[in-house]
């Protein structure tokens, strides 16, 4: 196992909290996007719909694993969450949320880059003592979330022109 120096922890254990901060506050919101689209859009189309759903389960599990993973490396998590209004142009918030799937990219890849050159040596694990955390799996999850998040940004490019086409019928 390769474990982290103490100052690599503290900047991921900063980096992820920010990353939960900006992508992840709209996470309780998808079911109401949802009931926006079905009830007061009156927009029928179950492959958007299962999409948007997907995305909010999938982005409750990333928030899961960062969160583990905030916790693991001896942080405190740092999180907030919006109620978006009943009325909101679901069209808008889409694309909010592409900005941010587009931005969490870079930002995970750079917690990667981080965990790859923080690996503590032989004496900076002598001094960590008991307090160790693997990085390379920091380093898979940075990956599998990297790989998710420009999913989830072709996922939401799909929806927000989906819903555009369905709109203007």
């Amino acid at each position: 196992m390769e474990t982290l120096k103490k100052d690599a922890k503290k900047s991921v254990v900063a980096k992820l909290n920010r990353a939960l901060q900006v992508e992840y506050d709209l996470i309780f919101n998808y079911p109401r996007m949802i009931d926006k689209l079905v009830n007061i859009n009156k927009v029928h189309d179950e492959r958007l719909n299962n999409i948007i759903e997907a995305l909010g389960i999938e982005s409750l599990r990333h928030f899961t694993e960062v969160d583990n993973l905030i916790v693991k490396l001896g942080g405190e998590t740092q999180w907030r969450f919006e109620v978006i209004d009943r009325l909101v142009d679901v069209g808008e918030i889409l694309a909010m949320q592409l900005k941010r799937e587009e931005w969490v990219v870079p930002w995970y890849t750079s917690v990667k880059r981080i965990a790859e050159q923080g690996k503590a040596g032989f004496l900076d694990r002598l001094a960590i003592g008991s307090d160790l955390v693997d990085a390379n799996e920091i380093i898979n999850v940075m990956d599998r979330l990297i790989r998710d998040e420009k999913r989830h940004a072709m996922l939401v490019k799909n929806s927000i022109n989906t819903l555009k086409t369905l709109m203007n019928k």
